[in-house]
């Protein structure tokens, strides 16, 4: 009977629950969001492949999450391949900077886009551009595309659509490194449009 007590308190021990590990924290998905004014509308991804320089606008994949086939929101046309993950990884990464500056409400930016919003030649609109070299040659002979933001302008009006977007660009490169828009560009770029204003 004493050896029978330790070996029934060793069995009970042994059935004893293990503690749970906490669930891993889940990223946010991409989508369109509006903030201090500021409005997401969508993404593109420019897949560079070899030595030549992209089919635009053929080969641009349209879409937070491109999928070949399917025809993503504000669209009439299927994209004609799937955006590749590390490339989608690259754009969840500009896509929560992005985010995070916004949330700062730039007060430079609000200055900009206050005035020209006035006279119609700018909305506070931003599209999301993610740049995958991940297939393309090294050295690329066309050149590669900075990260940064931009402000792009159609260059002829098409009513009901927009005057042009903030870019948000990024840029993967061959070796799989994610580059996106960095401060000093952001300040330097809006310091000299607001110079430009009236």
């Amino acid at each position: 009977m004493r050896l029978a007590l330790p070996l029934l308190v060793a069995a009970c021990g042994s059935s004893a629950p293990k503690p749970t590990p906490a669930p891993a924290e889940t990223k946010a998905k991409m989508a369109s969001f509006t903030l201090n004014g500021y409005t997401l509308t969508s993404a593109e991804y420019w897949p560079y492949v070899g030595e030549a320089d992209i089919d635009y606008p053929a080969a641009v994949l349209w879409g937070f999450y491109p999928e070949k086939g399917a025809v993503p929101e504000g669209e009439t046309d299927p994209n004609p391949d799937s955006a590749r993950p590390e490339a989608v990884a690259c754009a969840e990464k500009a896509f929560s900077a992005l985010h995070d500056w916004l949330a700062t409400d730039p007060p430079v930016l609000k200055k900009i886009v206050a005035a020209h919003t006035a006279d119609g030649t700018m909305v506070p609109r931003f599209y999301l551009w993610t740049n995958d070299y991940g297939r393309a040659a090294q050295p690329f002979p066309p050149g590669m595309r900075e990260a940064r933001l931009w402000w792009w302008a159609r260059k002829q009006p098409e009513p009901p659509k927009p005057p042009g977007y903030w870019k948000w660009e990024s840029v993967l490169t061959q070796s799989g490194e994610c580059v996106i828009p960095h401060q000093p560009q952001i300040d330097t770029y809006l310091a000299e449009m607001a110079a430009k204003l009236p």
